[in-house]
């Protein structure tokens, strides 16, 4: 797949994945599963372990930057699972690092 696909690819993965978000936010495994589907789709786009690295690292680090921000009470979830922060955040970190770095890759040339 060319770079130009590849980013075409990862934009519409993107939206999908945003807009999955705001119409499925109140059923947490749903929407865990769907984000899931998601990841992985993109991974099938273009496997790159830096890439895969990065969606651990940010999924990671984005989920407890969420917990220590709540945790000071910046804000809340209205359908929280886990350490006051609903499932399938950590996927939605993951995909947004990903986009990111496609996005960049993409803007370099």
């Amino acid at each position: 797949m060319t770079k130009k696909n590849t980013y075409l690819s990862t934009n519409i993965l993107a939206t999908i994945s945003l807009l999955s978000v705001a119409t499925m936010w109140r059923h947490n495994i749903i929407l865990f599963v769907v984000l899931l589907i998601m990841a992985a789709l993109l991974f099938s786009i273009e496997r790159s372990k830096s890439e895969f690295k990065t969606f651990i690292l940010c999924s990671i680090s984005g989920a407890i930057a969420e917990y220590v921000a709540i945790s000071f009470g910046a804000w809340n979830y209205q359908n929280p699972d886990l350490f006051n922060i609903p499932v399938w955040l950590p996927l939605l970190w993951g995909i947004a690092s990903v986009f990111i770095v496609r996005a960049h890759i993409n803007f370099s040339k």
